[in-house]
Formats: structure tokens, C-alpha cells, sequence
């Protein structure tokens, strides 16, 4: 057994068997892209999804010391369309204090086509955020998963197609 799948066997010791029917399916998406954790040394139980082809993070899960409630967050900043819940997630991190706004063009990350986590306000007014990060997806239910593959699988499109890492 290699030592990833350690990780996500530990992860599922940890969470209710209602938790695991809503993650087991995310983590094997995310093992067929070719994803695997990585265990963050930090309070409480962190992986972090990654890709050595591209070495972006799309995905992060795991327990957080003290709660004994497993979390996820998702990097969907290439992706269009996705639902009311996704839309607030992005509205929150623009009004939060630790919000980067977006400076395309500024720090190099991006590659090929810009990407960046966008919300529309009620009034009409667009304002964005760095898409380089993972957002934080609050009370992930059985109901999101089929949405977050698919948010998955589209960000992962982009990667491959933009971000591939290239040995000089």
C-alpha cells in the first residue's frame, strides 16, 4: 500500500460513515486525475490534493484540530457555471479580510488564459479574487457531489492544459 492511500484510510477512520459517503466519491475523482494527498504537517488532519504534472493543488480535506468534523475546499477559479452555494463561497471570500484581489498579470502564477474567482453583487458591480487558492466549501452534503466532480474535472481541464509543468 503506498503511503497516499495510508493518508485517505486515516481520513476515513476519522469521519462518521455519513462523511465518508460524501467524500469517498470526491477523493475518487480525484484519484483518477491523478491527484494524490499530501499530508500537511498543521494542527489537526490536512491533505492536500496535487498533481505532479502541473503541481497545483485543486483540492484540500481532512479534520481540523478540535472539531472531529471533516472540512473540503476546492480550487474552481477556471470554472463558469456552478451553483448558488459555489457563488456564495466566492461572495465571501471577496468580502473577507484575507481576500488577494486578483492582479492578473502581477505574480506569474497564472498561465495561458487568466484565471480568477468572479461574483457579480446585487447592484451590478463585478469584483474578482486570485484564483490561485483553494476555497473553502462549508457543510459538503451528498447533494454537492455530483457539482463538485464536475467542478473538478473542469478545473483539472485547465491545468493540463495551461499549467503543465515543463522541465527547462
Amino acid at each position: 500500500m503506498k503511503r497516499w492511500e495510508e493518508f485517505i484510510l486515516e481520513f476515513y477512520e476519522m469521519i462518521s460513515s455519513e462523511e465518508r459517503l460524501v467524500y469517498q466519491p470526491i477523493i475518487e475523482a480525484l484519484v483518477e486525475l491523478d491527484y494524490t494527498p499530501i499530508r500537511k504537517r498543521t494542527k489537526g488532519f490536512i491533505l492536500s490534493f496535487n498533481n505532479l504534472a502541473h503541481n497545483r493543488v485543486i483540492a484540500r480535506l481532512g479534520v481540523r484540530e478540535g472539531t472531529g468534523k471533516a472540512f473540503f475546499g476546492l480550487r474552481f477559479s477556471s470554472c463558469i457555471k456552478y451553483s448558488d452555494k459555489f457563488a456564495s463561497v466566492i461572495r465571501d471570500r471577496i468580502l473577507s479580510s484575507n481576500n488577494r484581489l486578483a492582479k492578473c498579470g502581477d505574480c506569474g502564477y497564472c498561465k495561458g488564459d487568466k484565471f480568477v474567482y468572479t461574483y457579480t453583487f446585487p447592484n451590478g458591480e463585478s469584483k474578482d479574487a486570485c484564483g490561485a487558492f483553494v476555497l473553502d466549501i462549508p457543510e459538503v452534503t451528498i447533494s454537492d457531489v455530483s457539482e463538485i466532480r464536475k467542478l473538478i474535472a473542469e478545473q483539472h481541464e485547465y491545468f493540463m492544459k495551461y499549467a503543465l509543468y515543463v522541465p527547462k
